[in-house]
């Protein structure tokens, strides 16, 4: 357990300690009992969907920092969990497309929130300048296409965009530690080098030697990643979340 509690453990001055997902941040999410208003259950980390992790990381950061009545847009939020609570207390809005990609949905709920069908980085006009508070995603940025800093670009110009000055833009991807590979969509880099980012970069081969570092259990894999990789644990290697955020000025 953590040696000392804050209820608002997640802010951004705090944000260093959460620049990739550790065990301990479970002992905050379930103090907090926020796994419980969440998902209605007691969350065990040792058998749990890296999303949830990812979620209760959002779930956090919102209910510590952004007030109701604020606008809020998922990126690729798919059948979004964020929105689906939220949904009564902010403005919520979604861009997806739908797709289906990452085995995400191609149909979804939308009562409660705006739909917008469209990739974030295209300047989609139904998205207004300058407008939300938080713009933040979950399990999205890693497949955006490889090697592209085309597209890197065009998507943080548009969160920048839709952003209201002094909004934040928080991010969850996707890191996968293979042995000595720690493969990451290289946007995620490319963003820590073209903003002003909050927390500090942590390189990955120093973040993987810390032993609170939080990798989803093979337990958990093998019942339910492996049938959608074919690859074992050992083969496809340990998923983890590297965490971000920017302010607007």
């Amino acid at each position: 357990m953590i040696k000392k509690y804050s209820p608002k453990f997640l802010t951004p001055e705090k944000f260093n300690n959460f620049t990739y997902s550790k065990k301990n941040h479970f002992d905050l999410f379930i103090l907090s009992n926020y796994d419980e208003q969440l998902f209605n259950y007691k969350v065990d980390p040792d058998n749990c969907d890296l999303k949830v992790y990812q979620d209760l990381f959002m779930y956090s950061f919102i209910k510590l920092n952004i007030p109701p009545g604020s606008k809020i847009l998922d990126i690729g939020g798919g059948d979004s969990r964020i929105l689906k609570h939220f949904k009564n207390d902010y403005e919520c809005w979604n861009i997806d497309k739908l797709e289906g990609v990452g085995n995400g949905p191609t149909d979804i709920d939308t009562t409660g929130f705006r739909l917008v069908y469209d990739y974030m980085g295209n300047f989609n006009e139904e998205l207004p300048d300058n407008y939300f508070d938080l713009v933040f995603s979950i399990s999205t940025l890693e497949h955006v296409p490889l090697d592209d800093v085309e597209t890197y670009e065009n998507i943080r110009k548009d969160i920048n965009r839709v952003l209201k000055p002094g909004g934040y833009s928080v991010h969850c991807i996707d890191v996968v530690w293979l042995d000595s590979l720690i493969w990451t969509n290289e946007i995620m880099p490319y963003f820590f080098k073209n903003e002003n980012m909050i927390n500090k970069f942590i390189p990955l081969k120093t973040m993987v030697e810390d032993p609170e570092l939080f990798v989803m259990s093979e337990e958990y894999y093998s019942k339910n990643w492996q049938y959608t990789t074919n690859k074992s644990y050992q083969e496809f290697g340990k998923p983890l979340s590297y965490n971000f955020m920017w302010k607007k000025e």
